[in-house]
């Protein structure tokens, strides 16, 4: 099967703890030392950098992402592209700068090898959705979990998903009217799904808000390491990704409001 230019990556979520336990290990497999079992080094990672997360907020991140690449393929006919954590991110987070990704032990030769893994991944899919001398648009969408079930301003709203773009930095390959416009955005697309997003309009957008893009939309995006590319990142609450039935509608609707705001951007 054909790939779409759709790249859905999801740096939380993996596994617990088998084989990555904080233990002896072996030379042929070496141990990933869980994240600051001691107090990170300011000198290596601002504690602000390194620490603050919920396990909780991760969870059935992973299964979403799978059900909207599923929906995708079913919709378009075409696979998209998917890169998945694969140690939960107490042991690794896949969507922070490497020295604050995993523990930065000379014996953690393992966590380092899988972190590389999982961005080599990412950057080796980029290349093929847009080899050198292409000029055509590629999308990738970062998907996480989050707590906040109220929009970060007031009249601060319920809300279902954040949206980030890094101050709208990570998709400038769209300008403002086509990732807004009424009938083609994505967030206006979303509303009439009844999903409640945020940011709900171009000035929110453009203010700084908590959970407006990690490390991996403003690495691939707001960098600009392939000027076609546009980096999103998707927040989602808890209590859809906790419901099985409210986490495959959910899937469902997001897959169809993806595809439709992409699809006059690429081939589909």
């Amino acid at each position: 099967m054909a790939n779409i230019k759709l790249l859905f990556t999801c740096p939380h979520g993996g596994k617990n703890d088998d084989g990555t336990k904080n233990d002896d290990g072996t030379p042929i497999n070496p141990p990933i030392i869980r994240r600051y079992t001691i107090p990170p080094d300011n000198n290596i990672c601002p504690a602000a950098e390194g620490e603050g997360f919920n396990d909780i907020n991760d969870k059935l991140t992973l299964e979403l992402t799978q059900a909207i690449v599923k929906n995708i393929t079913n919709l378009s006919g075409k696979d998209p592209y998917a890169v998945y954590a694969e140690f939960n991110r107490r042991w690794i987070d896949y969507n922070r700068t490497e020295t604050c990704a995993y523990e930065q032990h000379i014996c953690n030769s393992k966590a380092q090898e899988k972190y590389l893994i999982y961005h080599n991944n990412i950057l080796q899919i980029i290349e093929e959705m847009l080899p050198q001398g292409d000029n055509t648009m590629a999308f990738l969408f970062d998907i996480h979990g989050t707590d906040r079930e109220k929009s970060p301003e007031p009249p601060h709203n319920f809300i279902e998903l954040l949206v980030g773009t890094d101050q709208a930095n990570s998709r400038k390959a769209l300008t403002d009217a086509e990732f807004w416009n009424e009938e083609k955005g994505l967030i206006p697309l979303l509303g009439t799904k009844n999903i409640r997003a945020y940011p709900e309009y171009l000035s929110q957008e453009m203010h700084k808000f908590p959970l407006d893009g990690g490390y991996t939309i403003k690495e691939y995006g707001t960098k600009r390491i392939k000027p076609g590319l546009v980096a999103i990142q998707i927040e989602v609450i808890n209590c859809i990704r906790d419901n099985h039935y409210c986490r495959e509608k959910f899937a469902a609707d997001m897959a169809d409001c993806i595809l439709k705001f992409v699809s006059p951007f690429i081939p589909t």
